[in-house]
Parts: C-alpha cells; sequence; structure tokens
C-alpha cells in the first residue's frame, strides 16, 4: 500500500476480510488491498488506437519484416532487415544477405520476447549489457457457465514465484478468466524467438493446478467448472528460484552507444506502463 501511494496511486485502502467478504460476497480473505481507479480495457484496441495517432503523426509501419541485427557504422546504428516470409523456413543459422540495411536517427529495440536476442547481434553492443533470458508460459481458464461473473472486481492473491499468482481478471465483456499460472520454457533458440515458434495451446490437464489455488479465495468454484482460455509467453530476466528482476531500460548513458534504446523484461505489467514507458524514453533518452 506505501509503495501504491507513493507512486501516486489515489484512494487505496486496507480492508479487513469482512468488510471484503461484503463487498465480493463470493470472495473468502482475511485481508484486501482496495484499489477503486484500476480499471480494465481491450488491448487490441489500444493498439490500433496507438497505431492510428501514430499514424497520423506522420509515422510509417512496415509489417512483415524482421529485424535480425545490426552493426555500428560512423557512429550509426544500421539494422539488417528481413522479409519475414523469408525466414519461415529457415531452421538453421541465419541468412547471411539481408533485403534492406537500415540507417535511423534512434532505434528502440522493444522486441519483447526478442529484445535480447536481437541485442546479442548488435555488432559493437558489449555482450555485458545484455541480461540472460527466460521464458515462462501462462495459461489462463474461464468459466464454462454464461452465467452472472461471481466477481465485480479484479482479485489477485498473494504473489507466488514467477508471477502475480492465479487471478482473477474480467474483460469489458464481462467474461471472466483465472491466471495466468507459470512454466518455465526450456531450450528456446534464437530462431524460435524471432519467429515466434512457441506454443500457445492450453494443456487441458493443468486445470487440475487451477482449482486449488483459486479455491484458496473462491472455495465455492466447481469441480469441472473452468475451460482452457488462452496462453501468453512471458520474457523474463529471472528464472525459477532467483529474485525477481524489474524492467531494464538502456540508453547510451549505460552501453554507450548513441542512438540506441534497449526495453528488457517488459512482462506484465508492460501494457500498463507502456505510455509512461515511452514517456520516459522521450523525455530522458532522447
Amino acid at each position: 500500500m506505501d509503495c501504491g501511494i507513493q507512486n501516486g496511486v489515489a484512494g487505496l485502502k486496507m480492508m479487513d476480510g469482512s468488510d471484503a467478504m461484503r463487498l465480493e460476497p463470493e470472495l473468502q480473505c482475511i485481508r484486501a488491498l482496495l484499489s477503486p481507479v484500476s480499471g480494465i480495457l481491450d488491448s487490441h484496441s489500444l493498439m490500433l488506437s496507438l497505431v492510428g495517432e501514430a499514424e497520423d503523426n506522420g509515422a510509417t509501419f512496415s509489417y512483415n519484416t524482421t529485424v535480425m541485427g545490426g552493426h555500428i557504422k560512423e557512429n550509426r546504428m544500421c539494422l539488417e532487415v528481413f522479409e519475414t516470409k523469408c525466414l519461415e523456413n529457415w531452421d538453421s543459422g541465419f541468412p547471411s544477405q539481408p533485403d534492406m540495411v537500415l540507417v535511423p536517427n534512434l532505434v528502440v529495440n522493444s522486441a519483447g520476447l526478442s529484445a535480447p536476442v536481437l541485442a546479442r547481434r548488435f555488432g559493437g553492443l558489449h555482450n555485458s549489457f545484455i541480461p540472460p533470458s527466460y521464458y515462462a508460459r501462462g495459461c489462463y481458464f474461464t468459466l464454462s457457465s454464461t452465467g452472472i461473473p461471481p466477481f465485480k472486481h479484479l482479485i489477485y492473491p498473494i504473489p507466488e514465484e514467477g508471477g502475480l499468482g492465479v487471478h482473477v481478471t474480467l474483460d469489458l465483456d464481462g467474461q471472466l478468466k483465472f491466471g495466468p499460472d507459470v512454466e518455465w520454457i526450456n531450450g528456446v533458440d534464437d530462431i524460435s524467438s524471432f519467429l515466434d515458434r512457441f506454443d500457445y495451446s492450453v494443456c487441458t490437464s493443468r486445470a487440475e493446478l487451477f482449482y486449488p489455488e483459486i479455491r484458496k479465495y473462491y472455495a465455492n468454484l466447481k469441480d469441472g467448472s473452468l475451460q482452457p482460455g488462452y496462453t501468453g509467453i512471458r520474457p523474463k530476466l529471472s528464472g525459477p528460484g532467483q529474485s525477481p528482476v524489474d524492467f531494464i531500460i538502456q540508453g547510451k548513458d549505460i552501453h554507450g552507444i548513441a542512438g540506441l534504446v534497449n526495453l528488457f523484461g517488459i512482462e506484465s505489467p508492460g501494457l500498463t506502463s507502456s505510455m509512461a514507458i515511452a514517456e520516459y524514453i522521450a523525455a530522458r533518452l532522447l
């Protein structure tokens, strides 16, 4: 709560369990922190809105292209760009000749899952500035019934190792979902990372792991009421058993290369803080 207040979150309130359960009758808890200003949004609509606003202000987007690396020439970053479809069947190594070399004034490496891999392919950037990368799959399950959702608020239990715990979220259509869990992924090579060759299927058997976690705060969850939702992959900077690592935002003051900003480990709540990150970069690193 103190951290939230220090960061300007308004209206935070610590509640006894009885007060929290009056607010949410299906909830079971001893104490709860209420954040009345928290909200939800449609992430895809937000993305389209930002794309439209950027294009209205003169930005151009190059779709179906992949930046595979870069090098420094005359104190400028030169990006090696390939047409994505030419890489789809590539299974070993990387093509040697790019389709285009782009020489921008500024490079912001915000490649998400691929950001550390891409940074390692920037000639001139010392490896000591590139953190190790780990990948964690997170599954979501939804309620099979289409009745009134049991909760009206987002419910977050005490965080677990590697994530925020199996929490409750609602979308704009009122659909409730539980998740994500944490499943560490090993053996991810550079090609898989660049081309997003991850398994995004939901293993139905993982629902059995969800029931006991959800029932810690929602005891009335019925057997067989969970159905597969979707999965996501987190770009993590700490592995199993390691202390969490915060976002890493690197500019010239750290790695010494003009015109290059690296964003590493921008997992949840990366979307929530995306515009704040952009403002930070624009104000301090440009």
